[in-house]
């Protein structure tokens, strides 16, 4: 069989000077440790069915006969113990990397990504819209990266990403805006009167919040009343939505 044609071009590993690119790193995100709690407990489970394997067959006296077997044993299960709670407490191997200029994706690659280069960061919800699964990153090479439950404190990671890319994009979004632009978010459209959801524009004056309520972005009114809501999957970038409400609230 042929080999499949492939449109776009496969992309380079990050390189030394890519990584270095990045400055100095700042934290690190590891597995979830409830995901490798499971492995951790593997050889104390297996360790402990051995030993009732041996006790219905009688044949623990056998195996139990010197103070060494007694010793080893009871060193295993200490390894056993130390290594779920080291798991619990630390998580497994290192999956994201957070620098001073950006982050390094360590499970594919790795991949480094500037902060300057991330273009949205989008939530995607489960089938009833009701639950969110994980958050997507489009960088402007239009490379994805997942953020997922996976890795331990995932909140924290995206968080950080939303502070860096508002500073990074906020300016040039405001600046266009000012200049008369209508700004595209997906569902959402913003100008200088407010913000478009289909037919509906929300002044800026008549809000009082933006935020995310059961897997959607909600625009509320000055009564907190819900005035206009859309799929926070179809509102890429919609933190920088809030952002931008809260800083006219706080001129």
């Amino acid at each position: 069989m042929s080999t499949p044609y492939r449109l776009r071009a496969r992309r380079p590993k990050a390189t030394a000077s890519a990584v270095s690119l990045l400055g100095p790193p700042v934290r690190s995100f590891r597995a979830a440790a409830t995901r490798n709690v499971i492995w951790a407990a593997a050889p104390f489970v297996l360790l402990l069915g051995y030993g009732v394997w041996l006790a219905h067959e009688g044949l623990l006296d056998h195996w139990f006969n010197s103070t060494f077997s007694v010793g080893a044993v009871a060193v295993l299960f200490v390894l056993a113990v130390a290594l779920i709670v080291y798991t619990s407490a630390v998580g497994g191997g290192e999956l994201v990397r957070v620098h001073a200029n950006g982050i390094l994706d360590l499970r594919v690659g790795p991949r480094a990504v500037r902060w300057e280069e991330m273009q949205s960061l989008t939530a995607t919800t489960s089938g009833d819209g009701r639950e969110i699964l994980r958050h997507v990153l489009r960088t402007t090479d239009g490379v994805s990266v997942s953020l997922g439950p996976s890795i331990g404190g995932v909140l924290d990671l995206v968080d950080e990403v939303r502070v860096r890319m508002a500073e990074h994009q906020l300016p040039e979004v405001r600046a266009r805006i000012a200049e008369g632009d209508v700004v595209h978010f997906g569902a959402m459209t913003v100008n200088e009167q407010g913000i478009s959801v289909g037919p509906r524009v929300v002044a800026w004056d008549d809000m009082a919040e933006i935020e995310a309520d059961a897997a959607e972005i909600v625009i509320r009114g000055k009564g907190g009343e819900r005035v206009a809501a859309a799929r926070l999957a179809d509102v890429p970038n919609a933190f920088l939505l809030a952002e931008m409400l809260h800083s006219r609230r706080v001129k």
